[in-house]
């Protein structure tokens, strides 16, 4: 660097001379003054890019350190040192935040995992050392039970590693939708009524209702479908015997927009700000888990992952023991302009839940 400056001073110095020595005559004996001009000139840049690359030392030793310690350290910011290196500490230290934030994250996505794995687990393996016990001992309705549960269980656990599979592609920056088509998303919404219907409990009440004019979405809509089962079905969880669930479609500002609103117990604020957070699940004891089986806390963030990679948003609002409204926004494509050739559907269905609030 020292170099670098002298040759970067010493050139206007010889061009400025040439150019005066052609106006006035060359004279050799003006070379001599360069010889101790040079050495003076190198000694000063020296010292000049001690003192600027130091600070940068002392970043580079303290950057180099970080590797071997823990990760929660942070640089030392010293106030008396150059602006810029200080900024350079700070960005390094935001930098830092970010990768622990990450990694706790992280963690904590193992560790909710690895529960969620191991109670299915349990139970198969339970119920298969039973079997083993008892042989062809074991009487016929126990036999039934055990069965029973040893495939509901193995149905869960696929559930759950499908689920894990579709967040890690994701995270990885992989397209988890299927090749997408311009499809009406009533048809959609009709194909989620005729999936719950067939199961749908008395108690509660579901509404469906969409518009005469269809509604264009370039999508992948078995993901779509996916997105608004376990809406309606959480809706259906958190909503008392006697209440009500209504799903709605409409079209504005080239949006599709569909709400599914409930008259449920609702979620509380700090609930809501995680409730589209992985393993998140709101207090069991104010969900209806209990009769219609719990989830894994996976189903709402991964309708979130859906639905951005739809290019579209989810928003929540929701009061307590007043009930949700999950709000759906999808891009519409230019064939919404097509004059409308089906009737409304307005059809009230029950549904029953599957899948966890959260």
């Amino acid at each position: 660097m020292a170099i670098v400056m002298t040759a970067s001073g010493i050139v206007p110095i010889v061009i400025c001379h040439l150019i005066v020595s052609g106006l006035n005559g060359f004279n050799v004996a003006d070379l001599l003054w360069y010889i101790p001009l040079l050495p003076a000139l190198l000694l000063l840049n020296w010292f000049l890019s001690g003192i600027i690359l130091n600070p940068l030392r002392q970043l580079l030793s303290s950057t180099t350190k970080l590797a071997s310690l823990d990760i929660r350290q942070r640089l030392d910011v010293d106030q008396h040192e150059p602006q810029e290196t200080q900024e350079l500490r700070k960005a390094f230290n935001r930098l830092l935040n970010r990768l622990e934030e990450s990694l706790n994250i992280q963690c904590q996505f193992v560790g909710d995992a690895s529960h969620e794995l191991r109670t299915p687990l349990t139970s198969i393996q339970g119920y298969t050392k039973l079997l083993q016990r008892r042989g062809s001992n074991i009487d016929a309705q126990l036999l039934t039970e055990a069965l029973q549960t040893i495939s509901d269980e193995s149905g869960r656990l696929i559930r759950l590693v499908s689920d894990l599979l579709q967040l890690a592609r994701a995270d990885a920056g992989q397209q988890i939708i299927s090749p997408q088509e311009i499809v009406d998303l009533r048809d959609v919404l009709s194909g989620v009524e005729d999936t719950v219907s067939v199961i749908a409990p008395e108690q509660i009440e579901v509404q469906f209702i969409m518009p005469s004019q269809p509604v264009f979405v370039f999508s992948d809509s078995d993901k779509l479908k996916q997105v608004f089962l376990n809406l309606t079905n959480n809706a259906i969880k958190a909503t008392q015997g006697g209440g009500k669930v209504t799903v709605t479609l409409r079209m504005n500002n080239h949006q599709a927009i569909v709400r599914v609103i409930d008259t449920g117990i609702g979620i509380a604020p700090a609930d809501q700000q995680r409730i589209f957070d992985r393993f998140y699940r709101v207090e069991r004891s104010r969900t209806r888990s209990r009769v219609y089986g719990g989830g894994t806390g996976l189903g709402l963030a991964i309708a979130l992952t859906i639905v951005r990679a739809h290019g579209g948003s989810i928003e929540l609002e929701s009061e307590l023991n007043k009930g949700s409204t999950f709000t759906v926004r999808l891009p519409v494509t230019e064939k919404t302009v097509r004059p409308a050739v089906a009737p409304a559907i307005q059809q009230p269905v029950a549904l029953q839940p599957e899948v966890e609030r959260a």
